[in-house]
């Protein structure tokens, strides 16, 4: 019973070191996977290509290549471990991967493939009429683990009767793999070493670490002097013991009050004996986490807001739109409309001067809207007649603070969607204050007479109200998001379709500093 204990203890760290190692190649794997798939898929010049290969390779010496290939051209490129080098292994190497990719049959997937004197690890992505050919090196990466890690034992690869790396070592050592073998630890068959493996892809990875046996029975068989070493010991270990379940418990609690005081709210009471102390354990360390998550909770809420502020601002620097604005000037100079020139830039001048003196996340709703006549003005000066806005706004709405930019981006919305309609694109937004049980409500409302939603669209939109990140467009999924940073639960949104788009907010707003116009009144 002693020995079968030990053996499990001595297996459960091997197990738990082999996770380790198999936790970070099967990362990977999957890193190199959506590497692969970038790359297929990328613009990015051939020679570009090729440095991020060699980038690739010097941060994981597990892979051997990569080979980039245009099937068009029937031209390849490849990339070795400059590591490893692989000499004469390469040209096979390089002609198994010219052929198959000539006959265009090659598996889905990761595949094996056993190239001169060893197994590699393959995988092929295919993208039209480029391709990129990853390859992992078994043995070298058998190798690094056992460098990396420092095991006492080896790190083996193999599928059923197969060993795909580090065969030398097995037959050396009269080692016999069980494949089916699911869980648990086995020993070899002269029991110097003892064996654990994981499943990988469609292969597996053992362990095979030493085992004396002899050492751990010499441990067992202890002389009768030791026996009675340890029966003293034991008896002085109780005499101890009384002492310690008192006042240590109580060193520790007073230790612990004194590192949460410091700011250390990672310290936690171990578990103590007696039932008063247990409980005073746990309760000490439910506050403390309490707190700790309290304390994360206001952090995160505070690094979303700083976050959210940030993608606004990129969001509101549209590179289309304004080389849209300046190729209309440029068109209008061509026909030498000098009037429509300097509206447009003076219009143009106005939009840019408010999207980058944008220095806070709250503007009052005046200012946005006059913004919104301003965009509206500037595609009036580049496109006569085809768009006009009208704005009808409560007196006491006007410094009612909104996200900046997040009204002017439902008109821009409407001017992406419903400007290809036929006809005048004619938006109407009304902002008005309703008075409900002392209760005072913000209500805007942006429309226009565009198609509107699509049912399918607007399903979809009025079911994710409640999960912003879920919403389609860049553009809509900031304005929800950033309201509710400001009026959190106190906000909601709807979308709907009335003689065209219609997109209504509404938020309650309080007296005070914060919105004065309600104050005035």
């Amino acid at each position: 019973m002693a020995i079968r204990q030990i053996e499990e203890q001595i297996a459960k760290s091997n197990r738990a070191s082999l996770l380790v190692y198999y936790n970070t190649l099967r990362d990977e794997i999957t890193g190199t996977e959506i590497f692969m798939t970038e790359k297929v898929h990328s613009q990015e010049t051939k020679k570009r290509i090729l440095e991020s290969f060699a980038e690739e390779l010097s941060n994981n010496p597990d892979v051997a290549a990569y080979m980039l290939y245009d099937t068009a051209k029937r031209e390849s490129d490849s990339v070795y471990n400059s590591i490893v080098g692989y000499g004469r292994i390469k040209e096979e190497i390089q002609n198994w991967a010219d052929e198959m990719m000539e006959s265009a049959e090659f598996p889905l997937g990761w595949f094996l493939k056993e190239i001169g004197s060893r197994t590699f690890l393959c995988r092929v992505m295919r993208q039209e009429e480029s391709a990129v050919i990853g390859i992992y090196d078994l043995t070298q990466a058998a190798k690094n683990a056992k460098l990396s890690y420092a095991y006492a034992g080896e790190i083996v690869f193999f599928q059923k009767n197969q060993i795909l790396a580090n065969e030398e070592f097995t037959d050396g050592a009269d080692i016999k793999l069980d494949y089916e073998k699911e869980n648990g630890y086995y020993f070899s068959e002269n029991r110097k070493y003892m064996i654990v493996q994981q499943q990988l892809l469609h292969f597996k990875m053992a362990l095979v670490s030493p085992f004396f046996e002899n050492g751990i029975l010499r441990f067992l068989y202890l002389s009768p002097y030791i026996y009675i070493g340890i029966g003293l010991l034991a008896i002085w270990i109780m005499l101890k013991y009384w002492q310690a379940i008192l006042f240590e418990p109580l060193d520790r609690l007073i230790g612990a009050m004194h590192q949460v005081q410091e700011g250390n709210l990672q310290v936690r009471l171990e578990e103590q004996r007696g039932l008063e102390f247990q409980k005073v354990q746990e309760s000490f360390n439910s506050m403390v986490a309490q707190i700790a998550s309290l304390k994360i909770k206001s952090y995160e809420e505070q690094i979303e807001k700083e976050r959210a502020q940030m993608h606004a601002l990129r969001m509101q620097i549209q590179p289309h739109f304004f080389l849209n604005c300046l190729k209309s000037i440029v068109g209008l100079a061509q026909q030498q409309k000098t009037g429509q020139i300097q509206k447009a830039v003076v219009y143009l001048g106005v939009h840019l001067r408010y999207i980058f003196d944008l220095k806070s996340d709250e503007i009052a709703l005046a200012k946005e809207l006059s913004m919104c006549e301003n965009y509206i003005a500037l595609h009036q000066s580049i496109e006569k007649g085809k768009a006009e806005i009208h704005i009808s706004m409560d007196e006491r709405m006007k410094n009612i603070n909104v996200p900046p930019v997040s009204i002017l981006t439902l008109v821009e919305n409407s001017m992406k969607y419903a400007m290809a309609c036929d006809g005048k694109l004619k938006i109407e937004i009304i902002a008005k204050l309703l008075e409900i049980d002392e209760t005072y409500l913000a209500d805007i409302t942006v429309s226009d007479n565009g198609p509107g939603f699509s049912e399918e669209l607007l399903q979809e939109l009025n079911k994710n109200l409640d999960a912003s990140a879920m919403i389609k467009g860049v553009g809509l999924r900031n304005v929800i998001r950033r309201f509710r940073l400001i009026y959190g639960e106190e906000f909601a949104v709807q979308f709907s379709n009335c003689h065209g788009a219609r997109i209504n907010v509404m938020f309650q707003v309080e007296r005070g500093e914060k919105n004065a116009a309600v104050d005035s009144g």
